[in-house]
C-alpha cells in the first residue's frame, strides 16, 4: 500500500480579511477576522489525504504546542484519516500564522509566521530508522522550509532510502538552503513563478539568471526555465519539475515526457482568498502521482484541486475532496 509521509509545520492561523492592506503606520478597519487550522506541512497532509482517490496512507511528521491551538491541530489530522502516530507534542507554544487577505486584490495574502513548535522538529538519526524503515513502501516524502532540518531531511533520505521520492516546494523561500548539491537530491520541484526565478538566482551564474529573468514575462520562459530546473534536480527516480502561474497556469517537465508540457488554469470568476492554493495544487499532484497516475493527469486534476480552493476561505477547510475534483476535471 503507497504510502505519502509529510514533515513539516503545523500552524494555527489568525486571519484578517481587509479591503486594503495598511502601510506604516496607517490604521485600517477590516470587514472580518478568523482562526484556521494551517500550517504548509498539515495543509500538504490533509490535501494529500483528500484528494486521494486510493488507499493511500498519509502519515505527518510534525510538532505541536501544550496549547489549546496544538490540540485543534491534531484532531484536524485525525479526522482527515491522516496517520499522527509522530505528531509530538511539546512545551509552550504552537506554530502562529498571522495572514492579512486583501480582498480588493482577488484574495492576494501575506503571512507572518512564529515557529513555536515547529522550531523544535529536529528527528534525530534513530527516529529517521523509525520513520522510514527499509521494509516499507514510502513512495513520496513532501517537504517544505518551515522546520530547522529540511535539508538534514532530504541528505537522510537519499543517502539512506534513494528509491523515494521527495517532493520538495521552497517556501517560505530561504536562499542558504538553495544550492545544487541540494538540487541533486530531489526528484520532484514544485515552484510558483517567483520561487522558480529565486532557485535560478541562487545556483545559476549571474548572467544565466538574467537571461530568465529577461525571458520569464511570458510562458515560453518558463518553459525554458522548467528544462533548466529539471536538469539540476535527481535523475534516478521521478525527474519532474512543475511552475505553476497562478490564473495562467502550469508548465512541467519529466524524464517520462518527450517535451514539455502546459497545462491551463481553470478560470475563477471571483478567487476569495489564495491561502492554501499552493499547497492544495502540491498535495493534489503527490497524491495522484502515489495512485500510479500520469503526470498529465495528476497536472490536470490539482489545477483542478487549486481553483476550487482558492473559492473559499481558510486553508484547510478550503482543500476540496477527491469527488469534488472528480466532478469539474
Amino acid at each position: 500500500m503507497p504510502i505519502i509521509t509529510v514533515i513539516g509545520s503545523l500552524n494555527y492561523d489568525i486571519v484578517t480579511y481587509t479591503p486594503i492592506v495598511p502601510n506604516a503606520g496607517q490604521t485600517v478597519q477590516a470587514n472580518s477576522f478568523e482562526t484556521h487550522p494551517g500550517g504548509k506541512g498539515l495543509n500538504e497532509a490533509l490535501a494529500c489525504a483528500r484528494l486521494s482517490e486510493s488507499d493511500n496512507i498519509i502519515r505527518m511528521i510534525g510538532n505541536i504546542g501544550d496549547d489549546s491551538f496544538g490540540s485543534q491541530l491534531k484532531s484536524i489530522l485525525v479526522k482527515n484519516d491522516v496517520d499522527v502516530n509522530w505528531v509530538k507534542t511539546v512545551p509552550g507554544s504552537s506554530g502562529v500564522a498571522v495572514i492579512l487577505v486583501e480582498e480588493n486584490a482577488g484574495g492576494e495574502n501575506r503571512i507572518l509566521i512564529t515557529p513555536g513548535a515547529n522550531g523544535e522538529l529536529k528527528p534525530t538519526e534513530q527516529e529517521y530508522q523509525v520513520y522510514f524503515p527499509k521494509s516499507e513502501d514510502c513512495t513520496f516524502v513532501v517537504l517544505q522550509n518551515e522546520y530547522p532540518d529540511t535539508i538534514k531531511s532530504i541528505k537522510w533520505i537519499k543517502s539512506n532510502r534513494p528509491s523515494i521520492n521527495i517532493a520538495y516546494n521552497p517556501s517560505p523561500f530561504r536562499p542558504e538552503l538553495i544550492t545544487l548539491e541540494m538540487l541533486g537530491m530531489l526528484d520532484l520541484l514544485i515552484v510558483n513563478e517567483g520561487e522558480a526565478l529565486d532557485v535560478a538566482q541562487a545556483v545559476l551564474p549571474e548572467n544565466e539568471y538574467k537571461n530568465f529573468l529577461t525571458k520569464t514575462n511570458n510562458k515560453d520562459g518558463f518553459v525554458e526555465l522548467c528544462i533548466k530546473l529539471q536538469s539540476l534536480i535527481n535523475k534516478d527516480n521521478i525527474n519532474c519539475v512543475i511552475i505553476t502561474m497562478g490564473s495562467k497556469g502550469a508548465v512541467y517537465v519529466t524524464s517520462e515526457l518527450a517535451s514539455p508540457k502546459f497545462q491551463e488554469a481553470k478560470k475563477v470568476a471571483n478567487p476569495v482568498d489564495t491561502t492554501g492554493a499552493g499547497d492544495t495544487f502540491f498535495g493534489a499532484v503527490v497524491s495522484q502521482l502515489s495512485s500510479g497516475n500520469t503526470i498529465e493527469n495528476a497536472v490536470k486534476f490539482a489545477t483542478a484541486a487549486s481553483s476550487l480552493a482558492v473559492q473559499k476561505r481558510g486553508a484547510a477547510e478550503s482543500i476540496p475532496t477527491y469527488d469534488d475534483v472528480v466532478k469539474i476535471v
